[in-house]
């Protein structure tokens, strides 16, 4: 009686003799469902890349629901500039009026307000009137220590203070020989305190109003000749008029001619941040209109226009896009020089590599129709794919040739084939889907996203292999003759090939005992420096314009702010009240400075009582007795003369514009939003944390305002990040187990993988520990704790295949299996790991971690298997 067929049995004896009578039909039909997975791909709704972070935390994260409030309360945080320069200053400044003026015509519903001119008149005219009263008590005694101190030297025992200064000169020389000797020494005055312009809270520009009491001119000529010389300090505002310094950014160091150069910009508040795809695409098509109107007209000088900011180009966006092409091209390239080697010929890395490209196909498809977008994860799925999925085409054409001397068609040799690979196929790529899927279970969507679109890329390899493979040696008229060479020497009998095993796995174990010793020092990486982009520019590009201005203040202004976000007025100021006392009374080293309505607008009642010693002051100061004031004193005092001459107090009404359009939202409103600048290492994660829990949680009058600042996405992301991969990979070790089990069944067997699997697992982290103490290299990440279940999902598969094959021929030695799925093992193996090389090639270095780890880990579970299952194989499995 004969036995009933199996299910792979009756599909193999239907698929492959169906293909191989009609192999050109089926190769038009794959060529056709190719040209249709394109089209999701290419045209609708087409593949985007989506370089945004806080796109992929959980929607009910803080951070994220600040984030959406900020944009539609107060639009865009990042810089857009259109830089301006010329010979001619004047003609500078009728540009920035002329393209501010274009961009409200033109550019309705992008952006909330430009800014061309940052005046500060005003504050020159009211800046007495934003110090605090110690500071304007400490004014008017200095004036009165002064007045003694010109008295004393005038006149020993009377002094006429309302004399006038002429008519005195005569008497007053008279005694000054004789008083010279006996005049004390002259004191050192503190006119204004070194943290005044950090205690105001104000702009630099703002500030720049009390310059006089800090700096003192040096003088107004220029001498361009000099100050092209590159060892000589250069002002980039000496070259500017007064009247125009808050107007121009300043002029770059003139070249050998001397020429002087002005440059200024345009910045503009958009509605929408430079990490829109979509939105910065529009901009910058509007942008080059604009820069064709413009750089399109006929000036009496030379004039350049550029964009500058974080608008300037899709600079993040294309380039993890570029080297998501080029990590592709390089792991491509390695791939075929793998397969040329393990397969010994030209046609074999063409078949896999057909293949496997093929797969990718349906990979990216599903990902446009499912998601729509790739994320900085899913970007080099295709790379991935590249090297997990061109396994199971390995497998497949190797163990066809080795079914080349058994059977007499190709047909015969295609059936058994993959009638021999389909459990071990199910079975591996069950165990590594498994393992993507358990980053189902993330918080953070990046793995969310990952796990799903890698997972398909799994099921799709495992399908093409099975399916378009064939068709692809049939219509290339067969398979490559299978190598002949042993990856062992030829003197080696079986014996001696299970000693040299027995030895290694020896001393396998005891590199594990020393490992366990390493492993705990394996860390995660909070040095965001070590994460982000290496730049490739060692100079700034000659075309570039410089809109850097020289700060007049020690505030974090290079910092990223936080915006704080309230529902009325008077919960910005408790915040302002709040934050005063936590920067001079409790002095807080994070606390750089701080921007409020209440920077700009001191209350009422304070300005009043300001009036009150001002009022003093300016009585002091027009004393006559203060013509005699010599040095710094006399131009301190012409100063106060002029800053004492305010009467009135102000309100928000009277402030300029542009100050409070930095506070202003969408709908013209301002007072409700307020901005904190850090000072700490941008580059800590663990100080950024800090930050984040001391200033990004804020509670008054019983409502929670919202906080949100791109450093708080990094920190939640981070934070996501780290809670998730402890989770998940007790997770995925739990899910392999499993896997085993349904796989082997028979527990020595299970015992035989698990063996294999925890050496594979403890050696890898002893060498990432090991690495991490010599080295600081070898770090988990955000980006690179993706590869831990590819690693552990890919581990596996090696040993599971070995051992399969090593219990499904009784008549199989331990040379042949080596040289056969030992050898498809390695191949696999390998051209995962070049899967990954191309990672190792990119200038992002959070990305090229996922290479480093992905290459580490890869390599050791291939040798652990090979080793162990070698050895187990010889002693513990014999098969009688």
């Amino acid at each position: 009686m004969a036995t009933k067929k199996t299910i792979p049995e009756r599909f193999s004896n239907w698929y492959i003799p169906l293909i191989c009578k009609h192999q050109y039909k089926a190769l038009a039909f794959y060529l056709i469902l190719a040209l249709l997975f394109a089209i999701p791909i290419l045209f609708k709704p087409g593949l985007k890349l989506d370089a945004d972070l806080s796109h992929l935390l959980p929607e009910g994260t803080p951070s994220v629901k600040a984030l959406e409030e900020s944009y539609q309360r107060f639009g865009s945080t990042d810089k857009f500039m259109i830089a301006i320069q010329s010979e001619d200053l004047n003609l500078v400044v009728a540009l920035q009026d002329s393209i501010a003026d274009y961009i409200h015509k033109n550019w309705q519903g992008d952006f909330v307000s430009t800014q061309v001119d940052n005046d500060n008149q005003f504050f020159k005219d009211n800046a007495l009137l934003y110090l605090p009263v110690k500071h304007l008590e400490n004014i008017r005694d200095n004036l009165e220590d002064l007045q003694l101190e010109i008295g004393r030297k005038n006149g020993p025992l009377v002094v006429d203070l309302l004399s006038d200064a002429s008519t005195d000169s005569t008497s007053a020389g008279v005694d000054s020989a004789a008083s010279a000797e006996n005049a004390p020494a002259k004191k050192k005055r503190v006119w204004f305190d070194e943290n005044l312009p950090q205690e105001l809270g104000l702009p630099d520009e703002a500030v720049s109003a009390f310059d006089a009491f800090f700096k003192k001119s040096k003088g107004d000529t220029i001498d361009a000749k000099a100050a092209s010389n590159e060892e000589v300090e250069w002002d980039s505002k000496s070259t500017i008029p007064s009247e125009l310094k808050n107007r121009l950014v300043g002029s770059p160091r003139p070249d050998s001619t001397g020429k002087i150069l002005y440059n200024g910009v345009v910045n503009a508040k958009l509605i929408k941040p430079s990490t829109d795809y979509e939105f910065v695409t529009h901009i910058l098509a509007r942008t080059d209109s604009l820069l064709a109107y413009f750089g399109g007209k006929t000036y009496p000088v030379p004039t350049r226009f550029t964009v500058e900011g974080t608008y300037e180009g899709l600079k993040e966006v294309d380039e993890v896009a570029n080297d998501s092409i080029f990590s592709f091209g390089i792991s491509l390239v390695l791939i075929i020089f793998l397969t040329i080697f393990f397969f010994r010929s030209v046609k074999g890395p063409i078949l896999v590599t057909a293949s496997v490209l093929y797969a990718c196909l349906p990979t990216l498809a599903f990902t446009a129709l499912f998601y729509g977008k790739l994320n900085p994860f899913t970007v080099f799925v295709a790379s991935i794919i590249l090297g997990i999925g061109i396994d199971y085409s390995i497998h497949i054409l190797g163990t066809s040739q080795k079914l080349l001397h058994k059977y007499a068609t190709l047909e015969e040799v295609l059936e058994h084939a993959q009638r021999k690979m389909l459990k071990p196929f199910v079975l591996a790529s069950f165990t590594t889907i498994a393992a993507f899927l358990t980053l189902l279970a993330a918080h953070f969507r990046g793995f969310y996203e990952f796990g799903v679109v890698a997972s398909m890329g799994v099921l799709f390899s495992m399908l093409t292999s099975v399916l378009v493979l064939p068709v692809f040696i049939k219509c290339m008229g067969g398979i490559p003759k299978a190598p002949e060479n042993s990856l062992l020497p030829k003197s080696w009998d079986e014996a001696k090939i299970l000693k040299f095993f027995k030895y290694v796995a020896f001393a396998s174990f005891a590199l594990g005992a020393v490992s366990i010793w390493f492993a705990q020092d394996v860390d995660f990486e909070h040095n965001l420096r070590n994460l982000r982009r290496v730049s490739t520019n060692v100079s700034a590009s000659k075309n570039k314009i410089s809109t850097k201005v020289t700060r007049a203040t020690g505030k974090a202004v290079t910092s990223t702010p936080a915006a704080v976000m309230g529902s009325k007025p008077e919960q910005l100021d408790k915040l302002y009240d709040t934050l005063m006392v936590r920067l001079h009374v409790e002095h807080d080293s994070t606390l750089g400075s701080f921007l409020t309505l209440k920077s700009f607008v001191p209350p009422q009642d304070s300005q009043k009582q300001r009036l009150e010693i001002i009022e003093e002051i300016r009585d002091l100061a027009e004393a006559r007795v203060f013509d005699r004031a010599e040095g710094e004193d006399s131009v301190n005092v012409a100063n106060l003369r002029k800053l004492s001459a305010v009467e009135n107090t102000f309100t928000a009404e009277d402030v300029p514009s542009w100050t409070l359009d930095l506070l202003r939202e969408k709908d013209g409103s301002y007072g409700k939003i307020g901005f904190i600048y850090g000072d700490f290492p941008s580059w800590d994660a663990h100080a950024l944390h800090r930050f984040q829990e001391r200033y990004g949680h804020w509670n008054f009058d019983g409502e929670d305002l919202r906080t949100f600042s791109s450093q708080f996405i990094l920190s939640d992301v981070i934070d996501s990040v780290k809670q998730d991969s402890f989770r998940l990979a007790l997770v995925i070790i739990l899910v392999i187990f499993g896997t085993l089990v349904i796989s082997f069944r028979k527990p020595k067997l299970f015992l035989a993988g698990c063996v294999s699997f925890g050496m594979g697992t403890l050696l890898t982290l002893g060498l990432l520990g090991f690495l991490t103490d010599l080295f600081e290299f070898g770090k988990i990440s955000i980006y690179n704790v993706i590869v831990i279940p590819m690693a552990l999902g890919i581990g596996i598969d090696s040993t599971i295949h070995m051992i399969t094959s090593w219990m499904s021929d009784k008549n199989l030695t331990l040379r042949q299996l080596m040289d056969t799925t030992g050898r498809n093992v390695m191949a696999s193996s390998t051209t995962t790991i070049a899967g990954f090389v191309g990672f190792l090639f990119t200038t992002h270095r959070g990305l090229k971690g996922i290479g480093d780890l992905a290459c580490i880990s890869i390599a050791m579970f291939l040798i652990t298997s090979i080793i162990f299952t070698m050895y187990l194989c010889g002693t513990w499995l014999k098969k009688k």
